[in-house]
């Protein structure tokens, strides 16, 4: 089980919902994080960061690595890459809003499973499927891997 994290961007404007994987990672393993607003004003470090469709996350990856090699984590190359795409750290969902966008929209649908089930069922599976495709052409990294 994971642990929803709400972290603030740096300009205070946005929030992203962020998970660790197995909780291994302590909220500190995000030095920064930038929306797409005050992502513009930073220097990018592809060492250090990564660039998620305007969102720059920026990890403590000093505090990763030792927290991997006491626990004996054997990844090859620790990259921002790495800690993203393998979920150690990244978003909760395919996008920092996903957890809340994604909850006000399913709600919509619900409603129908009171008077409709079949709709309601047909309904649901073709909104996760178009959700999908929509974040995926939006350029989102996780909806590009096709992860959920």
């Amino acid at each position: 089980m994971c642990t929803n994290l709400v972290i603030p961007c740096n300009c205070g404007k946005e929030k992203a919902n962020i998970m660790n994987k197995n909780n291994i990672l302590p909220p500190d393993a995000i030095r920064n994080l930038y929306c797409p607003q005050c992502s513009r004003d930073v220097s990018f470090n592809p060492d250090t960061m990564i660039n998620d469709n305007g969102w720059v996350i920026e990890y403590n990856l000093p505090l990763i690595e030792s927290i991997f090699v006491r626990l004996n984590i054997n990844e090859i190359d620790i990259t921002p890459e790495t800690v993203f795409d393998k979920g150690y750290c990244s978003w909760n969902g395919l996008t920092p809003k996903e957890l809340d966008e994604g909850r006000k929209q399913r709600s919509e649908i619900v409603k129908l499973a009171k008077t409709d089930m079949k709709a309601y069922l047909e309904k649901l599976k073709n909104w996760g499927n178009t959700r999908m495709e929509e974040l995926r052409k939006e350029g989102w990294r996780k909806a590009q891997q096709g992860a959920y």
